[in-house]
């Protein structure tokens, strides 16, 4: 496999971890190699200079304050060696975006982190949309926008929040990437609320969110990417809950190598993991990877599966269970033995629920938590087994 690397200071959105175990800042190895829709080639003149600079363009804008290019030029992103095609995505103005969110106004704010804020926005021809507005002077800015962009050029998939475009304005110096809005807000929004808030969260609604998860994961794995946060707060909710994965910003792109006439499979979820500076967050890291850097597409898995026991349960997985002190899937697994598998589900959960069902899911999770990456199913089974294609039978029996 073939890859690009470049080195950027990032610190970890401290909204994301347990205040009790607040992560160190870190620098981060990111990879970016090639992958189809999202083109990279080597500029024409020396970057070096770039590091640390605004977004840079190979054509310069007729836009007054905003960056603009046509979907046949390509930008330069500063800290890295490459240009990234624009591909599909649209190059909003800068006032565009500032009219369509009230000239960013608190009343429009629909989220925030370390990365920036999050703001409803109405373009002019009546789309509604989320508009976020990555924090100025951020070293992890262009890495975010770089990633997302790329995201954003793969083939979508209705389980993928859509990107439709982005803004660079270097005069201002501000980066904004534009989404489609998702109505019902995150699945964090709703576990971590208040009781009224689960109102909407019955079992078949769960299970509906557990697969659209899962196909949006599936998804980017097919296409060689990592998305490395896996957590509710990056599951989206639409309109009667449609489920979109959402925020690449942490994403490592794999080439699989295909013209070598190595399989998907064999490139992406071989033991031959990649080595990269330890990103995500508290709680949902597997241990290969939070002890030694090791990521692959099973420490997804790993995330997703803290992430569904976090579905069935409404417990966090960034706080220890209390009493006995352990982690969500220790605390799970201790349950399980004990066959008490009831105290796993929410007690918030609205009208009732299949006991085969939970069961199931809830092993399903243990599963994808497993300790070892190689016992743990891709995401690909992972689906198979939530639509009941495919047996949880064999893996349970080896858990």
């Amino acid at each position: 496999m073939v890859f690009k690397f470049a080195t950027v200071a990032l610190t970890e959105d401290p909204l994301s971890f347990d205040s009790d175990s607040p992560p160190p800042s870190r620098s981060w190895a990111v990879c970016l190699p090639y992958i189809p829709g999202c083109s990279f080639k080597k500029p024409t003149t020396s970057r070096q200079a770039a590091t640390g600079a605004s977004l840079r363009q190979t054509i310069q804008s007729s836009e007054p304050g905003c960056s603009c290019c046509r979907p046949s030029e390509s930008l330069q992103f500063p800290g890295s060696d490459l240009e990234v095609h624009q591909g599909r995505l649209k190059m909003f103005a800068f006032r565009e975006l500032q009219a369509a969110t009230n000239h960013f106004s608190d009343e429009k704010i629909v989220g925030r982190g370390g990365f920036g804020r999050v703001y409803e926005g109405l373009l002019a021809d009546g789309s509604r949309v989320a508009v976020k507005r990555l924090a100025k002077h951020s070293h992890f800015e262009m890495r975010e926008l770089h990633a997302e962009v790329k995201v954003g050029n793969m083939p979508p998939h209705q389980n993928l929040v859509p990107v439709l475009g982005f803004c660079s304005s270097s005069e201002l110096k501000e980066y904004m990437l534009v989404y489609s809005l998702m109505l019902n807000g995150s699945l964090s929004s709703f576990l971590g609320g208040p009781p009224s808030m689960k109102l909407s969260l019955d079992w078949p609604t769960r299970k509906k969110i557990a697969v659209g998860a899962a196909r949006g994961i599936s998804h980017l794995h097919d296409h060689g990417v990592i998305h490395r946060d896996i957590k509710p707060h990056n599951i989206l909710l639409g309109e009667n809950f449609q489920v979109s994965v959402g925020d690449f910003g942490m994403a490592i792109f794999m080439d699989k190598d295909e013209e070598k006439g190595v399989s998907k499979e064999a490139s992406f979820f071989s033991l031959s993991f990649l080595r990269t500076q330890i990103g995500g967050t508290y709680g949902y890291l597997d241990p290969e990877y939070s002890k030694s850097g090791m990521c692959s597409g099973k420490s997804d898995v790993y995330s997703f599966g803290v992430t569904l026991l976090e579905l069935i349960s409404g417990r966090s997985a960034q706080r220890r269970i209390s009493p006995p002190g352990l982690l969500l899937p220790e605390w799970a697994g201790m349950l399980v033995k004990d066959e008490e598998w009831g105290r796993l589900v929410d007690a918030d959960m609205p009208s009732g629920y299949k006991e085969s069902e939970v069961k199931r899911m809830i092993q399903l999770a243990l599963v994808c938590t497993h300790l070892s990456p190689e016992r743990r199913p891709d995401m690909t089974e992972v689906v198979q087994i939530l639509e009941g294609a495919v047996s949880l039978e064999k893996r349970w029996e080896e858990y």
